[in-house]
Order: C-alpha cells, then structure tokens, then sequence
C-alpha cells in the first residue's frame, strides 16, 4: 500500500467520522472525493434483506446533502442484482448497465422537477457494496455526469475505503435509528399524557360481560393488517378498542398514532396526514413528517372519519390503496406500512346514500366493521366501571378515603339509560367525588335526561312528544350532563355532535336560556 493510499484513507475516514448525521457526513465525503473521482452526486442505502425492503437513505451534491430516509420500491429484479453482489466488492455502471441503479434514477428523476441529472443526460456510477450484519446489506455510490467517467484505478481506491465505509454506515444508521425512535417515544409521551384517566386497554372493563363479543372480533382481526372500521355512538370508547387492536397485533412494537379528523381544519389536513417540505407555504420553516409517516410501521387511528370532507376523501382514499403519498410541496412519492382503523358515530351509509361520503372510500374503510354497544345495552358492567372511575379520579384529587358506592346509589346508575355513555358516566363520578363529604358518594339525580324506555312506552299509549318538545328536552339534558357548558371538548355542543354556534341558535329559538340545576340527595 503507498503512502498517498494511507493518507486518502486517512483523510477520506476524518471525513466519514465528523458527523452522526447521514447527510453532514456525505457531503463531507463528497467534497473530498470530487478532487479524485468525476462526481456529481454520492449516495447511501440500505437493503434489508429479511423486511425485502429498499431504504434509500441520503444524498450529496456540491451544494449540501439531504437527508431522505424513505422506503422506495424496486422491482424484484433489481433486488436480485442487489444480493448477487460479494461485500466488499466495487462496480462500474453505465446508465443502462444496472437494473438497481437504473430504477433509483428512474424513481427520483420522476417525482423531481429539476433533477440533478436529466432523462436525456448519459451518467456513469461506480458502487461499493457493504456488509453490515444483521441481515443489512449497504451501498455507496458515485455519480457522474457523462458516459465511461470511471476506470479500474478509481475501482480500486474505492475498495480501499471498505472497512471504515462498513464502519461508518452503522455508525450512522444507529444513531438514525436512535432519532427516529426518540421521536417516537415523544410523540407517544405526549399522547399517554392526554390519555391519562382513561382506561388501560390491557384492563377493559367489560371484556368478559358486555364487550365480550367485541373483544372476540377484536382477537380475530387483530394478528391481520385489514383496515377496521369501529362505530358507536360517541363517548362508547372507540378509541380503546382501537388501541385494543394495536396492542394484540403483531405492530405493537411501532407507533399507535390517534388522529381526530374532526379537530383538523380543512385547509390543513393534507399538512397534518402527510406533512410538508420546508418552504412548502407561508410558515413552513421545517419540514414536518405527516400523522402517516409517524405511523410508520404501527397502527393509525383516525377517529370521526365521517367528519372529513369530500375533496379530502379523494386524496385519503388513495393512500389507503398504495400506502404511498406525497407531502405538501414534495416532489416523489413517499411509502409507508401502516395499519388503518377509522372510527365514528355517524351513519356512514346514509352519508354515502346523500353524496356525504364517497362509496368507494366506505369500501375501503368497511372490510371489517366492529359496532361498540351503548352502555345501556350493558349495564352489567355500569358497576365495575364506575367503581374504577371513582378510584382514578380519587388519586388524581388526591383524596384520602377509598370511594364507597352505595346500594341504591349504584342501582341509580344501572337504571339510568346514558345517552352520553362511558364519557358521561365518567362525568357523573367525578362530581360525586367533588360533592360528597365522606366515603360514601352521594350520586347526583340523572332522571333530568332522555329515558330512552319511557319515550318507547309514550309511542305503545300514543302520547308521542312532538319533535320541537324531544329537541328542547334533548338539548337541556346535554346541558345538565355537562353543567351548562356549550364549547369544548366536555361541552354540549360536543355531546349533541353539533357546531356551538348551531347549538346556541337552537337554543334562542326554542327559548332555552337556563339550565337545570341538578339536585344532590
């Protein structure tokens, strides 16, 4: 080996090791390459040969590198060129002389509006191919412009810098992966924090009793990566379900990322789903990975999927059938694996009879339908739930006694028909909890709200409420259950599913000015 051999390992290592972050490194490496090679371009991927999954990582030109880090689909035959390749070795290319090489080019130059190279343009590449365990093969290639830019001598140096290449790809795919995962573990901090206070979904209550036949579809579906479409009227706790799914799947290792498409506005929903490039509109400063992408290699829930309107419908439907897409302002599409459970406590199939909501979208979404009943049609489980309900809120005020539900108080709730389901009864404990003095909770009077039995046995004897007297009887037990509260998420407006300003319209032209006060016995 001579001495101008040791000093371009030398200083082409110095290069390889000064950042953990993939593109800082490779432009690094390319500013030093280009003044032995011909070179336009340097990149680095990743074939994982046990996923069958191409992970093109990052590239370099002379003005900086970019971090891509995204799946990109190569045919089977490629794929095969790929790992009949020995570690180790070096390989010219031509434009045309590699299946692999050719569809990498083919891939970005059609999703790019400038490319680095154009269709018309003649290239030559020369590849490095790396073994880096645990079923990981790498490569690191060279691009130049024009046709036979590289001879056996550039061969030969490039094999030389094998070792610390091998090196320094694990390196830096550790230290990737290690992001990628903290940024995981954030956004899941985030989502158990607002979570706190529900129900554990390795303890859903009713599992055995009223939910029993849920959780027995829920075992089915679960080892699949069908979509599932989970209804219910609203507050049956359909996001527990979900994660329920989650949780007895084989992805429960990945992300469970919970998406309310109703909260979204409209001119940001592509943004929040799909993300966006840096520079894609007006405060763009950054660029944002979608709900999607986030999802990657986990589940998605996207609760009030009935809530999304139709022009975004088109573009979701799309995703679902190639789990590919595009962020706002990106130029090539960008593949994910991720499992879809939708949820909602709207009639679906009335809004696809009245053009509300896209048949071919409802197909997709319907493979297999789980409907979560209301409490009132399990009340065997009213007991265990409120007794949970009432020991969490109790640690989270921080009270001393253990909470005692008496006899008739409990036979109270079971006779009660909730029209607001788990979220209202959680309501109702919770309030005990404030009011009551002692161990035993003074539960508050519920025969204020709509008996769902006795309106069936005023239509037996034909004393049928007009719709103006069930409308204002309807709106005034929303307001008891949620102490006159119009707005937010513990509002009426939410529990009626109707917009606040809808809500206090109905309430002006009906005359409802006060709400009830509820007695404490």
């Amino acid at each position: 080996m001579t001495l101008s051999d040791d000093r371009f390992i030398q200083e082409a290592t110095h290069c390889l090791y000064s950042s953990l972050d993939i593109e800082k490194t490779l432009f690094a490496v390319f500013n030093y390459l280009k003044r032995s090679f011909p070179l336009t371009l340097t990149h680095m991927f990743i074939y994982d040969m046990q996923r069958d999954v191409f992970r093109y990582l990052a590239l370099a030109t002379e003005k900086r590198g970019i971090l891509i880090d995204e799946m990109i689909q190569i045919s089977s035959r490629a794929k095969n060129e790929f790992r009949g390749y020995t570690a180790g070795s070096a390989h010219i290319y031509s434009k045309s002389g590699s299946v692999m090489i050719q569809e990498i080019f083919n891939h970005f130059l059609k999703n790019t509006k400038n490319p680095i190279i154009p269709e018309h343009e003649e290239f030559s590449s020369l590849g490095l191919v790396l073994d880096i365990g645990m079923d990981l093969a790498g490569g690191f290639s060279m691009v130049a412009r024009g046709g036979d830019q590289y001879n056996e001598e550039h061969k030969r140096r490039l094999k030389l810098l094998s070792g610390v290449l091998t090196g320094s790809v694990l390196n830096l795919l550790h230290h990737r992966n290690i992001v990628c995962e903290n940024e995981r573990l954030v956004r899941e901090k985030d989502q158990l924090r607002k979570r706190l206070g529900h129900v554990n979904t390795h303890q859903i209550i009713g599992s055995e009793s009223g939910l029993k036949e849920v959780m027995a579809l829920v075992r089915y579906v679960a080892p699949t990566s069908s979509p599932v479409l989970v209804t219910g009227e609203t507050g049956v706790g359909k996001e527990l379900i979900a994660q329920a799914l989650h949780q007895a799947s084989s992805r429960n290792g990945g992300p469970f990322i919970c998406v309310n498409c109703g909260a979204i506005p409209e001119s940001l929903i592509d943004s929040e789903l799909f993300g966006h490039e840096k520079g894609a509109f007006t405060g763009a400063s950054t660029l944002k990975r979608g709900y999607f992408e986030q999802a990657d290699g986990g589940t998605i829930f996207l609760d009030e999927i009935g809530e999304l309107p139709l022009s975004s419908q088109v573009r979701f439907l799309r995703v679902l059938q190639a789990m590919e897409f595009q962020r706002v302002g990106g130029q090539r599409p960008i593949s994910v694996d991720v499992r879809v459970i939708a949820a909602t406590n709207r009639d679906l199939l009335s809004m696809v009879r009245d053009r509300q909501f896209r048949e071919d979208l409802w197909f997709r979404l319907n493979v297999f339908p789980i409907r979560i009943p209301p409490l009132r049609d399990r009340k065997e489980d009213i007991p265990a739930m409120a007794l949970h309900f009432a020991r969490q809120k109790n640690r989270d005020m921080n009270l001393s006694e253990d909470p005692i539900i008496a006899m008739d108080a409990m036979e109270r709730l079971k006779k009660y028909s909730w029209p607001g389901n788990i979220r209202e009864l959680q309501n109702v404990i919770e309030r005990a909890l404030i009011v009551s003095t002692g161990a035993s909770l003074t539960i508050p009077v519920l025969e204020t709200a709509p008996d769902f039995k006795r309106s069936e046995d005023n239509a037996v004897s034909g004393e049928f409420p007009t719709m103006d007297v069930m409308t204002i009887r309807h709106i005034e037990s929303a307001l008891t259950v949620t102490c006159g509260r119009i707005d937010g998420k513990d509002g009426a407006a939410r529990l009626l599913g109707m917009n606040p300003s809808t809500l206090r319209g109905r309430m002006r032209k009906f005359g409802i000015r006060t709400v009830k006060t509820i007695q404490v016995k």
